[in-house]
């Protein structure tokens, strides 16, 4: 492995490891953390579930047998009595109309109401009774009643408000079809007697009734009447229609007689102008009217006295005429007619303007005349919508108050009528039947409730369990808790299952694990120790981190086997690593390595002559792994460890760059201050936590212990003391190996990989996929067989 150089930039130790999931930051379970948990009390669970599935299918078999439920019903067409236009059968005529309403006493009650009177001791009462005299020492079945789907086959499915289902449940289906029976015959009589009810109290209601209608239409007729004789009219409809056409009659005669006077002007204007020589005017001055005849151009002829005079105009214009196409502008000839026209033509002129001025003055008066006649026509129009609108409000009271009198009439009539008759509103239109087999307890429902009842229970049961039990479960949990960094995981290894008991001799029976569960372990620890020392080599980019003291909260939580292990993995990589043993108080090193303790670190820091390199010792066979074991025992080690010796003598070893890494192995964190003590004069300190063994309070402690003493503390590692499942389902896909990262300790585990390269280059079976992995056959029953036995270690 390359060592690294303090020029190149190195990541945090939180690089090494996965970010937390959001459902790990939020605090929440999740459904990995589920899973976990069942897989760490699976046999709880099991046990909990079987028992719980067992006794729910005991019981379903038990009442399917002495206590089955039978079923059967009938389907009512209703013709509701509280609510006539809801029901089946509506009667037809005045008695359906708003009074027939009123007088039954309608109301828009719901169908969910009615089916509550209809499931009330007041409707079943007889039926009850009749029952319990008939069978007095059998349950009663109960009654339901409920509405008929319009279309059974749609997914949400329409209910039908006129139609009712009735069912019944009990015990014997003689009992059942007796009391649909009854309560058929119950249903119809209520029905009826209800239905007559609402009919009688209906009648006395209009009886009550008609005496004030009939009051109230006479006494309108007779305002009626009044109002026609102090208006002098008796239909203000047509009065007021004739005078709207009289005013439109004279307004088009005054149109007509102003267009006229407007040519007369126009004609005395031409007559002025010198433009009339001869024409006719008749004027009908008493009208209105005139007439006229269009002469020389004009629209208009004038009738004057002097006709001589315009027959001699006439004439002199004609011969001026000839003689303008005969004779020169000069000739005397026609300078005479020309000078005779002129002298004629003012005569003339005056006699006609005379005429169209006499004519003009008898038209303005008529034109006065008409407009006073439309003034009074317009007033004698304007009084009268008044009237109108008082004439109609009295009609329309007059009309309302004859057609209640009318309707309330008719419906009394109808009224008697459906009391006389004795016509059932409801109509079964299904008739009774039972189902000759029971229909509860269904024992397939019984057993699929039974089992998910037992899931859930052995879920709860495994959770109880598991809380109850407050260790940590995984590197994850420990990360997200203490809030340190997380430098390392140490998978569990079942070779190493009561090494410290048995103080065993480790180097020799680790060097000789090679091939299969033995191989797979050895390659495990081996890199989960190299991660560790990456994980310490990038933890600083500054200053590279040298001396480590390794502890733990609590003894036998697998912090003298770590340490050990992490120096063995690093001399086998070709670090130089030297181990000293600073836990004083019980020793272990010496053990797990096979060497002396007679003279060690105690002798080093009590002789203050010896040399720390005379006591080194080679473990063999691992020439650059050197060890300095505790030494004798010593009645004050915190003394020692924070001595001046000790600090000058941990210098001393680092400064001399003889060692890559320098280890030091000290007793438990909480309750003894030989760990931080010691930890003052070094890097730094590792913290291990082991999984399913230490109570998650006492890590916590140890580093608010290890952080108020002043010691650096650079993180924690994880070491796994129970066995939690096989070695491939737990990290994924076994065919390659790559699982998911949402947990932290997975992240840091080396059996991913190893999963991978170890089968490379053998080609793995197909597995069964689809139906065929669900055939009883030899092969699955072995894979089932195989996947259990595994699950339930």
């Amino acid at each position: 492995m390359a060592s690294s150089t303090p020029d190149t930039p190195a990541p945090t130790a939180y690089a090494l490891l996965p970010a937390a999931t959001p459902r790990e930051e939020s605090g929440g379970i999740g459904l990995n953390g589920i899973v976990r948990m069942l897989r760490r009390r699976r046999r709880i669970f099991l046990i909990t579930a079987v028992a719980v599935t067992l006794v729910a299918g005991l019981r379903a078999v038990y009442l399917r047998i002495n206590n089955p439920v039978f079923l059967g019903g009938f389907s009512l067409l209703i013709s509701d009595p509280i609510n006539e236009s809801g029901g089946a059968g509506g009667e037809a005529g005045a008695g359906t109309g708003a009074i027939a309403s009123v007088a039954r006493n309608v109301s828009r009650n719901d169908v969910p109401t009615l089916i509550r009177v209809l499931e009330s001791p007041a409707v079943l009462e007889p039926v009850v009774s009749e029952l319990q005299s008939r069978y007095p020492d059998q349950a009663i079945p109960q009654v339901d009643v409920s509405l008929v789907a319009a279309d059974p086959n749609q997914a949400n499915p329409i209910l039908a408000a006129g139609v009712l289902s009735v069912q019944a449940r009990g015990g014997s289906p003689e009992i059942v079809k007796e009391t649909l029976l009854l309560t058929e015959q119950a249903y119809l009589n209520w029905a009826l007697q209800q239905r007559r009810e609402k009919l009688n109290e209906g009648v006395k209601f209009l009886d009550k009734q008609a005496p004030d209608l009939q009051a109230r239409s006479t006494e309108l007729q007779g305002e009626l009447e009044r109002f026609r004789t102090s208006n002098n009219v008796l239909a203000p409809e047509a009065e007021a229609a004739s005078v709207r056409g009289q005013a439109e009659t004279l307004r088009q005669s005054l149109e007509n007689q102003l267009a006229e006077r407007r040519r007369l002007q126009q004609v005395r204007a031409d007559v002025a102008a010198g433009r009339l020589t001869a024409r006719t005017f008749t004027s009908t001055a008493g009208d209105g009217g005139g007439s006229e005849s269009a002469r020389s151009g004009t629209s208009v002829t004038l009738d004057v006295p002097n006709q001589p005079l315009l027959s001699e105009l006439n004439r002199l214009d004609a011969e001026i005429a000839t003689a303008r196409s005969i004779y020169t502008a000069n000739s005397p000839f026609l300078v005479n007619l020309i000078s005779a026209r002129e002298k004629l033509q003012p005569a003339l002129q005056r006699k006609e303007l005379e005429a169209v001025d006499a004519t003009l003055q008898q038209l303005d008066g008529s034109i006065a005349a008409l407009r006073s006649q439309i003034g009074g026509t317009d007033a004698r129009f304007r009084s009268q919508p008044a009237l109108l609108r008082e004439y109609e409000a009295l009609q329309s009271k007059l009309a309302i108050a004859q057609g209640n009198l009318a309707s309330y009439q008719s419906t009394r009539d109808q009224f008697q009528l459906e009391i006389a008759q004795s016509n059932v509103p409801w109509k079964v239109i299904g008739p009774t039947a039972v189902n000759p087999n029971p229909v509860a307890p269904l024992l397939g429902q019984g057993l699929l409730q039974g089992l998910l009842f037992g899931v859930a229970a052995g879920a709860g049961a495994a959770l109880i369990r598991d809380r109850l039990d407050h260790v940590f479960h995984s590197a994850g949990e420990v990360r997200d808790e203490l809030k340190v960094p997380l430098l390392g995981h140490i998978p569990y290894i079942s070779f190493f299952e009561g090494v410290r008991r048995d103080k065993r001799f480790l180097l020799k029976d680790l060097d000789a694990q090679q091939t299969g569960m033995a191989g797979y372990q050895r390659f495990t620890y081996q890199e989960a120790f190299r991660n560790l020392y990456t994980s310490l080599r990038f933890l600083n980019s500054d200053r590279t981190v040298k001396s480590v003291a390794v502890s733990s909260s609590v003894p036998s939580e697998g912090k003298s086997l770590l340490i050990v292990l992490l120096a063995k993995t690093l001399s086998e990589l070709g670090k130089r690593v030297l181990l000293i043993d600073a836990d004083l108080r019980q020793p272990q090193v010496h053990h797990r390595l096979g060497l002396n303790n007679l003279s060690g670190l105690s002798n080093l820091l009590t002789d203050q002559g010896t040399d720390w390199r005379s006591m080194l010792q080679t473990v063999p066979e691992h020439p650059s792994w050197q060890v300095i074991t505790a030494g004798r025992r010593v009645p004050d080690p915190p003394r020692l460890l924070s001595s001046e010796r000790m600090g000058h003598l941990v210098k001393e070893i680092a400064d001399t760059d003889a060692f890559d890494l320098i280890l030091y192995d000290t007793p438990p964190a909480l309750g003894l201050a030989d760990a931080s003590l010691l930890a003052e004069n070094l890097d730094g300190i590792l913290l291990v936590v082991g999984l399913n063994k230490v109570d998650r309070q006492l890590p916590a402690q140890a580093v608010e212990r290890i952080k108020s003493a002043g010691a650096p503390l650079l993180g924690v590692v994880t070491n796994s003391r129970i066995a939690t499942g096989d070695r491939t389902n737990i990290y994924g896909y076994s065919g390659y190996g790559y699982g998911s990262y949402s947990e932290g300790a997975q992240g840091l585990d080396p059996s991913t990989a190893y999963n991978y390269y170890s089968d490379i280059h053998s080609e793995p079976s197909p597995s069964p996929r689809g139906l065929a992995s669900l055939a009883p056959n030899r092969q699955n029953l072995k894979r089932w067989k195989k996947g259990l036995d595994t699950w339930l270690k």
